[in-house]
């Protein structure tokens, strides 16, 4: 056997002992009657316990509405923002989609807080001006409720499945629609008509990986909800988890049923989309023209820009002033006050989560992008028999929670095989769940990238004797370098802004920023600290993502 076809047979049983193991210990723990750490029976007790309690299904329920009507709104809202940048002549294009693209970048948790600074029916600063302004007895919003969810969310998934179906706005031939405007349809009724249905399969693939993932939000339902008795499936299992004793068989169990639903979408998804067929771009050449709106195309270019200011500036601004404000939402005499940055900047608790967000983003995105990179090369150039089983391991953290993966991960390494090591509470624990998170995102776009290589080069390097590995160190990897970074960049970004991927995790060692800014939050009269480290980890992020969107452009990354 060549040792190329033995390096790939060790990188398919890497992936399966990284992606698979950790999964079907999900299902191993939700059997066992205690705690991974310790000894306990096998038992049908946790769902027994689960699924006799009316409260399941309430908040499984919950989960579903609320997941579909956020996707649906941000769905509508991502398509209208993927039209006007790709198919329309609304000017300033460019700008108006970096715009929504530092949107999509934005980490959750400062977002939400400052919505909750910004709306809070007692406190909210735009509540308060208003009821001064036009003299109303009550609040008008209130951030903490179903509607307070959906809008947050709505905004901030708007961006996500807008980077998402953009490529495929951006591909369709714009001859269609002409057919359609010469034919006498209006501009409404060929985007209805045409626009619309052509670009299906890529409408209905996104939709439905939002919803996916919007019925395993964690932060915005915690924060805007659970305070108001608004409980859905992950804010269950973060309850049954964190309550002392921890009720580990009852949240394994609600973690197993929920995995299944979730395969059962995706499984779904890809029975639809494999039934129908669409063609967009053929042999004979496509065009690309813009439709024009006339004067329809300012109002485009306001609806965009009040997006952004919604979304991004609005928020930020909220974030910002909220660090400096003596009491959090309260506007007493002389209200303005440094004293919480000092605070942060002399809580030792600061330097040592920096340090670890910052070491724990290296860590993943470094090793991940080495891993992304072989297995990308594995599926996309070369014959090796089980690449589309490795393919499709790759795929699979893509259905799972973050939260549920790592409780995957606890029960594989805490109480599955015995390890020489103790791996509970330290960071290698943690950058092996989030290099596992990040594997479908980091190995799709490696696949964007290379298979636009010709094959001659390997080629070339093959026939003058070069072995596999030596062509990829000297051949490929030097070629796929710029978008090799950039991706590095995102994962980097990704990791730093991730909380319920960690939060079962973590020790007070290796707390990362992000669960520095929850403990803040939730610990009580630190709120105010809390924005001061939300203000630090957008500006690290956005710093970062702006490197990114940098080198992606240059190698067509963003736009992947």
């Amino acid at each position: 056997m060549k040792r190329s076809t033995i390096l790939m047979l060790v990188l398919l049983l890497v992936i399966a002992f990284l992606v698979v193991y950790p999964l079907s210990m999900i299902i191993y723990g939700s059997f066992k009657g205690g705690p991974p750490y310790a000894a306990s029976d096998f038992t049908l007790k946790g769902y027994v316990d689960a699924f006799s309690r009316l409260t399941t299904y309430l908040t499984l329920l919950t989960s579903f509405w609320l997941g579909g009507v956020r996707a649906l709104l941000a769905m509508a809202v991502a398509v209208f923002l993927a039209w006007v940048v790709t198919r329309t002549d609304t000017p300033y294009k460019k700008i108006l989609e970096v715009a929504v693209w530092i949107q999509f970048f934005l980490p959750y948790q400062p977002i939400i807080m400052a919505w909750i600074l910004l709306l809070s029916p007692k406190t909210g600063m735009i509540n308060q001006w208003l009821m001064r302004t036009f003299h109303l007895s009550s609040a008008p919003f209130d951030i903490y409720s179903y509607g307070g969810i959906i809008w947050v969310s709505t905004i901030q998934w708007a961006s996500i499945m807008f980077i998402l179906i953009t490529p495929a706005f951006r591909g369709m031939d714009a001859a269609l629609e002409e057919s359609s405007r010469i034919s006498g349809a209006s501009r409404l009724t060929t985007l209805r008509r045409i626009t619309l249905p052509i670009l299906t399969p890529a409408i209905l693939a996104t939709l439905v990986i939002g919803f996916i993932r919007l019925m395993e939000s964690f932060e915005t339902e915690l924060f805007l909800g659970y305070s108001k008795g608004i409980r859905v499936y992950t804010t269950r299992v973060y309850n049954l988890i964190y309550e002392s004793p921890p009720n580990f068989p009852e949240g394994m169990a609600l973690s197993t049923a929920f995995l299944i639903v979730l395969f059962g979408l995706i499984y779904l998804n890809q029975r639809l989309l494999g039934q129908r067929q669409y063609v967009t771009v053929s042999g004979r050449g496509y065009a690309t023209r813009p439709t024009p709106l006339g004067r329809w195309k300012y109002l485009t270019l306001g609806l965009v820009l009040a997006y952004f200011f919604v979304g991004v500036v609005i928020p930020l601004a909220g974030l910002a002033m909220g660090t400096f404000m003596r009491l959090f939402g309260i506007m007493v005499e002389n209200p303005w006050t440094t004293k919480h940055w000092v605070g942060v900047f002399n809580d030792p608790l600061f330097y040592s989560s920096l340090k670890n967000s910052i070491y724990q983003g290296l860590a993943t995105a470094t090793v991940g992008m080495i891993l992304y990179a072989f297995i990308s090369y594995v599926i996309t150039k070369t014959k090796f028999a089980g690449r589309q089983t490795l393919d499709f391991m790759t795929w699979l953290p893509w259905g799972v929670p973050g939260m549920v993966i790592s409780l995957g991960f606890l029960w594989a390494y805490v109480g599955g095989i015995p390890l020489p090591i103790t791996l509970y509470g330290t960071t290698s624990l943690i950058v092996l769940v989030l290099v596992v998170r990040d594997l479908p995102f980091g190995v799709r776009v490696m696949n964007s990238t290379l298979v636009q290589l010709g094959n001659e080069l390997e080629e070339s390097s093959r026939v003058l004797g070069a072995s596999w590995l030596y062509t990829f160190r000297k051949i490929i990897a030097p070629i796929i370098t710029p978008a090799f970074i950039a991706t590095w960049i995102i994962v980097f970004v990704t990791v730093i802004k991730t909380l319920g991927t960690v939060l079962f995790l973590v020790s007070t060692k290796t707390r990362p920023l992000s669960v520095l800014m929850f403990e803040y939050w939730m610990g009580g009269g630190f709120a105010e600290r809390a924005l001061v480290v939300g203000v630090i980890e957008t500006l690290l992020v956005l710093l970062l993502a702006i490197g990114a969107r940098v080198l992606g452009a240059r190698q067509g990354v963003a736009h992947s």
